[in-house]
């Protein structure tokens, strides 16, 4: 065992004790609380950090285990980074995505322990994005819950999602929906026991914009990359209720191999002027055990999964 899993186990066991002492529930009015620091809001739940920018179209900047990283950053590319949600169909704005909803500053505050995120209103769709971000201490996970209000004259159609990135290297999974996988990426993945595997092997990725559009199944999404494994639980999208020419369960892979992003979108929702749609995402963050091998079809990162979302 390297000294980085000592550390860690050596974490848990002191968190472990402690809570067996005080209780889970005896925490105390300031356990993930979000707090503001240099301009960015952290939530922390025990050797977990989420955190968060305003400026940056309120955009979720750095999820760490143990000061581990596992989102890529401005480093990486100076556009494309962190964790990010955008409007679905793409091709309703088409690129790049619209400033007041992507770059410019959120107005940010703090009640009952979540962090609340109000974009301004999009001059061209008439969209504002409201973000709730808060951590919850018993499950050790942190909840996203999006609000997209139209604030035209108009009545609109629209889907939520969430674009998030990450490292290459890695194994993305999920529950195979019904219906054909499409796009560039299809040909690199493969199905294996009803559930969907994309391992990235650098040498096989050509030097190319890639990208996957598929139907899931369960509500989930998971990526493993080195030690830790990031799960995204959201609501299960019927087939045939995506916003149209994109699909539940998306992944790109960028032509430098220098990340990739992982994301799901919700159901093609019709907005009367002034109605809002909501939706909802969890993110779990974990070490993986040891005794669990990193590899397409192996059956207990599923069960891993599914034990833990329970």
């Amino acid at each position: 065992m390297n000294f980085k899993n000592i550390n860690r186990l050596s974490t848990a066991l002191i968190l472990f004790i402690s809570l067996s002492c005080t209780g889970a529930r005896n925490m105390g009015p300031g356990a993930a609380t979000p707090q503001l620091k240099d301009g960015r809001y952290t939530i922390t739940l025990q050797n977990q950090v989420l955190e968060i920018d305003p400026a940056v179209g309120g955009r979720i900047a750095s999820l760490t285990l143990d000061g581990e990283e596992f989102l890529t950053g401005k480093d990486i590319n100076a556009t494309n980074w962190g964790s990010t949600f955008w409007p679905s169909p793409q091709r309703a704005w088409n690129w790049p995505p619209a400033a007041a909803l992507e770059n410019l500053p959120y107005t940010a505050s703090v009640e009952n322990q979540v962090l609340k995120l109000v974009s301004q209103p999009d001059p061209n769709l008439g969209y504002v994005f409201t973000k709730e971000i808060s951590g919850n201490p018993q499950k050790l996970s942190f909840n996203i819950k999006y609000t997209i209000t139209n604030k035209t004259t108009q009545t609109q159609q629209v889907a939520p999602w969430e674009i998030t990135r990450v490292k290459p290297k890695g194994l993305t999974f999920y529950p195979t929906g019904p219906g054909e996988k499409r796009g560039t990426l299809a040909p690199y993945t493969e199905n294996k026991a009803a559930i969907t595997w994309f391992n990235y092997q650098e040498e096989k990725i050509p030097t190319e914009h890639l990208k996957l559009f598929a139907d899931g199944a369960e509500g989930w999404l998971a990526q493993v990359n080195q030690d830790l494994i990031l799960v995204k639980q959201f609501p299960d999208v019927p087939a045939g209720k995506a916003a149209p020419t994109e699909a539940e369960i998306e992944i790109y892979s960028a032509p430098a191999k220098n990340y990739i992003e992982i994301e799901q979108q919700g159901a093609y929702t019709t907005l009367p002027p002034g109605a809002s749609l909501t939706w909802e995402v969890t993110w779990y963050l974990r070490q993986l055990p040891n005794n669990i091998k990193v590899e397409p079809g192996n059956a207990a990162l599923v069960d891993f999964v599914r034990k833990l979302i329970k």
